[in-house]
């Protein structure tokens, strides 16, 4: 890549940059100068309304003796010559702002092809990387953000503007001649001046743009600093000496700041003297007329040709401006681009091969001498002599920090040998193509990189789309990895769209009578509490038993739910306010006392707390300062503590919580509370809650949700594990079991989002189903040799030899490397083509009792 963003920018589009060049001097300079010529014709009739003609665009150099005649121009009548003058200047306003516009496409788009190319060439040179090359690569595309973070229209126009700045000096310079020739030499000496005195000021902003910079950052460090000691300060009583601390450096940053200020206040003084300057230079220059020694004295000027003159210099000096705006951005970006490729140049120079050898698909695969360091996991490994007939199904024994997990790169190929070479099919592993190699090759390394998608295209990821497995083929792959128990349970999670499947919405509308009487027939309806209009639901919050639905949105969200003026409404209306006030008061109290001796972080605070640990504080002030609900403050102030402990009474089950607070009387005041909310709601906030309807599909709700059309209770232990057993055979029974799975592998993921029900963030996939999904990436691929790195040692004995017969299974016929823990039980297992033994970052001899568990077919 190109150290110099000009260069770049030429090079990656240079037709389109000499096509917006040619454009703007070829078109644009001309319609440019007859818009001058036309103003000056135009102010020429000022004065001569009296003549009988005038001559429009006439184009002479003014000479003492006769004129030099460049274009002889049209004889007018002073009327028709401003109307000539206004329409060239309106035609030519309208073709300039055309052409313009077509420049500006062109330039822009040209700075897309340059912005392009740089992207492709960083996303090249981090995609070809090698594993040891991660520091950089991340470096590299901190670079590219500041670089295009401040490119700032310099791929667009850097070329343009100095080429208009020159065909614009040339202008000026020529509108000069054309008053009068001795107007030049001030012209050109007036140009210069600008542009000194432009970039001066230029210089002179960016040292104290950069102070100021310096400034904040320091004022920040400083003052966080402060925070950080106010506690020693308010025990030591030290605020004086902080504050004299503080004065003293922002005494030193004030001082520096007035110099930068003064220097650019004495940069700016030339400006405002060329101002004055200039116009006088003008003035003096067209009133001299020489003469002298018999010389004939020179012609007077003509003012209209010297306002076009003074047209043809402002815009002269303006793109003079722009040019040394644009070249200030150039010189600041030179040493972002200039690191930007050396790191570029740096990756490509330790990129895998490409276009190399074709992987075969058998052969021995040897290392020979092999010593290597993984940076990722930090072990290595050396000496390391092996060869291995392929296919076939290898284990590796090695506990963490053994060295087994280099191995299995090396034999992948993911981590190049520092020391000897390893072969495959007597060909050199890094000699071949590196994504081929990959396909041929997998490689499953541990906890797989999440992407932003459906789960379906996580476990895609890598493969390719056109060679897929069919649903069958793909749910035996999640059964194999152990994903398929995740899949249904996010597919169970999952939402129904009526619209998009009105099939699956109405089977499932019509399967809830059948799961009622499967409950009935085991004697476990009591499991599940239905939701019935007419009756308070014992599972569910006294916020969901009032909103009796699924929320939509954030509207009536259960953290906002009472806050929201409606909900308040109804509540007033139910005579609920001083009830739920009570209630809430009751379990703040309660939780204050019963978690009096927990501290924020415990986990019985966080699964059973009603309020949450940032809050705890304000409700432990709250209990204390307001021993009953009727002494609530007045004001603002009495408002929220009413609304908060409304919202925790929201949010309390007599089930979970069991402080007997609600009693029967109380749940039919609620049902009412329930039926008025649905009654009154205005149409606006229809779209905000989904309600419950034993007919129709719940599309906020999910799978389970809409088949149980209840709550599962939580009075009994055992309970939802049983329903859920209920809930998959009565899924299966009635053919749906597939559009679970569906659901569940088209659940969204977001690796950087906390997630939601339907929706797995980062902390919603346990460590295992990562591992799973890197697992099922390669077997996807039906690569001819898999090599697993994963250490199942979290796992029980028996579930890794489970998991193990199932991989060695599928992958009968074709090459497998596992890698093994010590303590699995491998008595059970089939016994493998080849064990290797990593022990201390080599490979040692089999100890006899490993040698008996697994002996060589």
């Amino acid at each position: 890549m190109e150290p110099d963003p000009i260069v770049l920018a030429w090079r990656a589009a240079r037709g389109r940059h000499v096509a917006a060049v040619a454009l703007a001097l070829g078109l644009g300079g001309p319609l440019c100068i007859l818009a001058l010529l036309c103003l000056r014709d135009l102010v020429h009739t000022l004065g001569h309304d009296e003549a009988t003609a005038l001559v429009f665009l006439r184009v002479a150099i003014p000479r003492v003796a006769d004129d030099l005649v460049l274009f002889p121009g049209w004889s007018l009548a002073p009327l028709d010559l401003e109307r000539a003058a206004f329409l060239g200047l309106s035609a030519c306003a309208i073709a300039l702002a055309g052409l313009g516009w077509f420049v500006a496409v062109l330039s822009f788009s040209a700075q897309g092809r340059a912005v392009f190319r740089l992207r492709e060439a960083a996303t090249a040179a981090i995609l070809d990387a090698p594993p040891g090359a991660r520091e950089e690569a991340r470096g590299l595309a901190g670079l590219l953000g500041q670089t295009l973070g401040r490119i700032d229209g310099l791929l667009a126009i850097g070329i343009l503007v100095p080429a208009m700045a020159l065909g614009a000096i040339l202008v000026a310079l020529g509108f000069a001649a054309l008053a009068a020739p001795r107007l030049v030499p001030a012209t050109a000496v007036g140009l210069f001046a600008a542009a000194l005195a432009r970039e001066l000021i230029l210089r002179r902003s960016a040292a104290r743009g950069a102070l100021r910079l310096r400034s904040s950052a320091l004022a920040e460090r400083t003052l966080g600093d402060l925070v950080r000691r106010m506690p020693a300060v308010r025990i030591h009583g030290s605020a004086t000496l902080e504050r004299a601390r503080i004065a003293e450096k922002a005494a030193a940053t004030r001082a520096a700041l007035a110099r930068a200020e003064a220097k650019l206040a004495y940069a700016r003084a030339p400006s405002l003297a060329l101002a004055i300057i200039l116009p006088a230079l003008a003035a003096g220059a067209a009133l001299w007329r020489g003469g002298g020694d018999g010389a004939p004295p020179a012609r007077d000027v003509d003012p209209a040709a010297l306002v076009a003159a003074a047209g043809a210099f402002a815009i002269a000096a303006i793109l003079i401006a722009l040019s040394l705006n644009l070249w200030r951005l150039r010189e600041g970006l030179k040493p972002v681009f200039g690191e930007t490729a050396r790191t570029i140049a740096s990756l490509q120079g330790r990129r895998g091969r490409k276009g190399g050898l074709a992987v075969p698909r058998s052969g021995d695969l040897a290392a020979h001498g092999v010593g290597a360091y993984d940076a990722a996991t930090g072990e290595r490994l050396s000496g390391v002599d092996l060869n291995l007939a392929m296919p076939s199904h290898v284990a590796i024994i090695g506990g963490r920090g053994s060295g087994a997990r280099v191995l299995a790169a090396i034999l992948a190929g993911q981590v190049a040998p520092t020391a000897g070479s390893v072969t495959y099919a007597g060909h050199d592993l890094g000699g071949f193509d590196a994504a081929d190699r990959a396909r041929r090759i997998a490689f499953a390394a541990g906890e797989a990189i999440l992407v932003e998608g459906s789960l379906r295209a996580n476990i895609l990821y890598g493969a390719d789309p056109s060679a897929a497995p069919d649903q069958p083929a793909f749910v035996e792959i999640l059964r194999i990895t152990g994903l398929d128990a995740f899949a249904y349970a996010r597919g169970l999670l999952g939402r129904v769209d009526p619209i998009a499947a009105p099939d699956f919405a109405r089977a499932l509308v019509a399967a809830r009578a059948t799961m009622r009487a499967v409950l009935r027939a085991e004697g476990a309806e009591r499991l599940v509490e239905p939701f019935d209009p007419a009756r308070y639901n014992h599972q569910a919050t006294v916020g969901e038993n009032i909103l009796f639905g699924e929320p939509v949105g954030p509207t009536f969200a259960p953290k906002r739910l009472a806050r929201h003026p409606y909900m308040r409404a109804v509540l007033e209306a139910e005579d609920l306010v001083r009830p739920l006030t009570e209630i809430g008061l009751a379990v703040a109290r309660s939780t204050v006392e019963i978690f009096a001796e927990l501290p924020n972080d415990h986990p019985l605070f966080d699964a059973f707390s009603l309020f949450p640990a940032d809050e705890r504080g304000y409700f432990e002030d709250l209990v204390v300062r307001q021993p009953s609900a009727v002494a609530l403050r007045r004001g603002p102030a009495g408002q929220r503590d009413r609304e908060r402990l409304i919202g925790l009474a929201l949010r309390y089950s007599e089930t979970r919580h069991r402080f007997g607070l609600i009693d029967p009387a109380f749940e039919e005041r609620l049902v009412a509370a329930r039926q008025s909310f649905a009654r009154m709601l205005p149409s606006y906030l229809a779209a905000a809650v989904e309600f419950y309807d034993p007919t129709r599909i719940n599309p906020a709700a999910s799978v389970e949700e809409n088949l149980l059309f209840g709550r599962v209770s939580q009075g009994e232990a055992g309970a939802e594990p049983r329903v859920r057993a209920i809930v998959r055979r009565v899924l299966t029974e009635e053919g749906l079991e597939a559009s679970v799975y569906r659901l569940g592998l088209e659940s969204r993921v977001e690796p950087g989002s906390a997630g939601t029900g339907s929706v797995a963030g980062e902390g919603a996939i346990p460590v295992e189903m990562r591992i799973a999904i890197d697992l099922a990436r390669c077997l996807i691929r039906q690569p001819d040799i898999v090599v697993v790195a994963i250490l199942l040692d979290e796992r029980k004995p028996a579930e890794i030899a489970a998991r193990i017969t199932r991989l060695r299974a599928a992958r009968a016929g074709r090459g497998l490397v596992v890698c093994v823990p010590d303590a699995a039980d491998l008595a059970a297992l089939d016994p493998f083509d080849a064990v290797i033994a990593v022990e201390n970052s080599t490979v040692v001899p089999l100890q006899p009792d490993a040698a008996r568990t697994l002996e060589p077919a």
